[in-house]
C-alpha cells in the first residue's frame, strides 16, 4: 500500500515545549556535553513522553549523528516516525537496528508493524517470525503473536494462522497485554466480539475503545462482516482524534485500514 504522502506532512511550525524537570535535567545534559549521544537520546524520550513527538524525533537525529552505530538510537527515532505517520522511515530506521542488534524483540515487533502499516504483509511476517524467535515470556509472545495472526490472514494462510493460535490459552501471564490476549482469545473463538467492546460509551473508557476496536473490527472485516467492521475502526479513529490515544497502534492501523477501504471503493466506483 501506498501511502497518501499528505499524512506524512508537517509543518515548519514547532510547539512551545513546556519543559518539566526530566526536559530541563536532559536539556542541561545537552548543554554540558553535546557530543554525547546518549544525553541527546534521553532528553528525545524525555520530549517523547510528553508527546512532543517530532521534536524527539530531531533529538533522536542528533544523537544517530553522534553514534551512527548505536542501534538504539535508531530504535527510537523509528518509534518516533511511526507516532508521526512516517511509516516508510521507521520501517528504514528498525531495518538499520536489526542489522545491528540482531536480538533486540523491540526491533523486530516494530518493523513488522511499520510494514504491515505500509500494507507489505510479506516484508512483516519476516520481521515478526524473528520476533517469535526472540520471545521468551507471555506477554511478549501474546504481543507479536495477534500482529503476527493479522499478518497472516492477510496473506491468505489460514491454516498457519490457527496454527499460531494453538498455545494461547486464557492464564497466559499477559502483564499489560490483556487486551492483546483478549483479541487472540476472540480469534480462537473462545470470546465473543460483545465481551470486548461495548457498544455503551458509559460501559468503555477511550483506551478500551481503541485498543480493542482495531481488533474486533479486525474480527469483523476477517468474518466477511465489512461494513460492520469499517464502522468499529471508525469509532475508534473518533475517539482517537479527540483524546490523548492517537498515538496507539491500534489507532494508526484503523486509519490506514479505513484510507485502504476508502480508495478501494473510490477506484470500484471510477471502473
Amino acid at each position: 500500500m501506498k501511502i497518501d504522502q499528505a499524512l506524512e506532512q508537517a509543518s515548519l511550525e514547532r510547539c512551545t515545549v513546556k519543559e518539566n524537570d526530566e526536559i530541563r535535567q536532559a536539556s542541561d545534559a545537552v548543554l554540558k556535553d553535546p557530543a554525547d549521544g546518549k544525553a541527546w537520546m534521553n532528553k528525545g524520550l524525555a520530549l517523547s513522553r510528553q508527546s512532543y513527538m517530532r521534536e524527539a524525533e530531531e533529538c533522536f537525529s542528533m544523537a544517530i549523528a553522534r553514534g551512527p552505530f548505536n542501534w538504539e538510537f535508531y530504535r527510537h527515532r523509528a518509534h518516533r516516525f511511526l507516532s508521526c505517520w512516517r511509516f516508510q522511515d521507521a520501517a528504514a530506521d528498525f531495518t538499520i537496528a536489526s542489522r545491528l542488534n540482531t536480538e533486540s524483540w523491540r526491533v523486530w515487533y516494530h518493523l513488522g508493524l511499520s510494514f504491515f502499516l505500509l500494507g507489505e504483509y510479506e516484508k512483516a511476517l519476516k520481521a515478526y517470525r524473528e520476533c517469535l524467535r526472540v520471545t521468551d515470556c507471555d506477554k511478549d509472545l501474546i504481543a507479536v503473536t495477534d500482529w503476527c495472526y493479522m499478518t497472516l490472514r492477510r496473506l491468505g494462510r489460514d491454516a498457519e494462522a490457527d496454527e499460531l493460535l494453538l498455545p494461547i490459552h486464557e492464564n497466559m501471564q499477559a502483564g499489560s497485554n490483556t487486551a492483546y490476549l483478549a483479541r487472540l482469545l476472540m480469534y480462537k473463538g473462545l470470546k465473543r466480539p460483545e465481551e470486548l467492546l461495548s457498544a455503551d460509551p458509559a460501559d468503555t473508557t477511550d483506551l478500551e475503545i481503541v485498543t480493542m476496536g482495531f481488533g474486533v473490527g479486525n474480527y469483523y472485516l476477517m468474518q466477511g462482516e465489512t461494513e460492520k467492521g469499517l464502522q468499529v475502526m471508525r469509532r475508534v479513529v473518533q475517539t482517537g482524534d479527540r483524546t490523548d490515544c492517537y498515538f496507539a497502534f491500534a489507532y494508526l492501523a484503523s486509519k490506514v485500514e479505513l484510507d485502504r477501504y476508502e480508495k478501494a471503493a473510490g477506484e470500484t466506483v471510477r471502473s
